[in-house]
């Protein structure tokens, strides 16, 4: 199968690392790159991809994340489909096209992997996430000079709010907006607990819904209510990141590297703004060459272990990151990375280790050591290849 393997590149961050990764360890593939206009019927897109598989003689297909289309065409084929998840929530995991047996499902987080079970798909994992040692030599072999990206916190990310955060926009009735805001400030005082699915009244999901235009079509399975939860959750995450930058802030100069809107009232003269950083080039030398480097969990990931923390570790960066059942699980606190469980201990955290450098590196190298050994991609994919074989 290794040597029968068809890649579909649509732009994910981990997809050249992937692929170099591969070519390096002597697996051939093949590549398909193309946009998929739409999900579930993509005339032009069908008969390429049928042309692509049948002509090199493809056995087995894979993706980062899930596409509809794609496992149509594996199951009218029938060729494993393999799809290794890494956005939650992934509104395509809720095609009825789930429940087709060539589906070889990798969810990266466990409420989503039980999520996507409930609702048919047949093969279908929970498999964490991955990093990749060479990405950072790569991009220190290209740059030697690490000068200019030196600096005590960074933070790369999306602060979520823009125009996809329709919440921000929504124009709610009094009653449910006080109901929403209640939910919300709750929410951003756990970590390792999301409450939203469980505290939402069919009211408040309703109106949400409806004011954010919240609707899939027929090929879907998914309640407006669970659509509504993933709109707050945006939300609650773009709250809880102003709030980290605020917070981590007054310790000292805070580099931040987003695409986007910076709120003035907020960031004034505390915050250093570099904007967007190439993942393969610049992003390994800012993890390396931050003292900290923090990760804040989107809260539509409900348990499982970002991609960031395995890109920061992967790098030899040191991570400090909220917590989260499953970093807890496959990450060793306070040897391979730190958590907080508030932001005045995210405050307390971040003062100690710009103080404490021999703890800090130590943390980051065996933090880097944990991926080597344990969460290494070309290991991992092959390891996922097996499970289908």
């Amino acid at each position: 199968m290794k040597n029968n393997l068809l890649i579909y590149r649509w732009g994910a961050v981990s997809e050249p690392l992937l692929c170099d990764a591969l070519t390096e360890n002597g697996y051939a593939y093949e590549e398909f790159k193309m946009e998929i206009k739409n999900y579930h019927a993509d005339a032009e897109f069908a008969m390429a991809f049928m042309q692509k598989i049948h002509g090199c003689g493809i056995k087995c297909v894979f993706s980062f994340d899930y596409f509809p289309l794609i496992s149509m065409i594996c199951e009218m084929n029938q060729i494993p489909y393999i799809s290794w998840i890494y956005d939650c929530p992934m509104t395509t995991l809720y095609s009825q096209t789930v429940k087709n047996k060539c589906n070889y499902i990798f969810c990266f987080d466990r409420v989503q992997y039980e999520e996507i079970k409930t609702i048919g798909a047949v093969n279908c994992f929970h498999y964490p996430l991955a990093g990749d040692i060479r990405w950072f030599e790569k991009a220190y072999e290209k740059c030697p000079d690490h000068e200019a990206y030196q600096c005590d916190i960074s933070f790369v990310g999306n602060l979520y709010n823009g125009e996809k955060n329709r919440y921000r926009s929504a124009s709610f009735s009094l009653a449910i907006r006080t109901e929403l805001e209640a939910l919300i400030e709750e929410q951003l005082k756990l970590y390792g607990t999301y409450i939203i699915p469980q505290c939402l009244t069919d009211a408040a999901a309703k109106e949400v819904a409806e004011q954010c235009s919240l609707f899939l079509g027929p090929e879907y399975i998914v309640s407006a209510k669970q659509l509504a939860e993933h709109a707050i959750g945006m939300e609650v995450s773009a709250r809880e990141r102003e709030r980290m930058l605020q917070t981590v802030a007054k310790n000292g100069r805070l580099r931040l590297h987003t695409t986007s809107k910076i709120p003035k009232e907020i960031y004034k003269d505390i915050i250093e703004l570099k904007g967007y950083a190439d993942y393969c080039t610049e992003v390994p030398l800012i993890f390396y060459n931050s003292k900290i480097n923090i990760n804040v969990t989107s809260k539509t990931i409900t348990s499982g272990v970002p991609q960031r923390i395995f890109d920061i570790l992967s790098c030899g960066g040191f991570c400090i990151t909220n917590y989260q059942q499953e970093i807890a699980e496959l990450f060793k606190e306070d040897e391979e990375l730190v958590m907080y469980r508030s932001m005045d201990e995210l405050q307390e955290k971040v003062s100690y280790y710009l103080e404490h450098e021999d703890e800090r590196r130590e943390i980051a190298r065996k933090g880097k050591a944990a991926v080597q050994e344990r969460f290494l991609l070309i290991n991992s994919f092959l390891r996922l290849l097996e499970i289908v074989e």
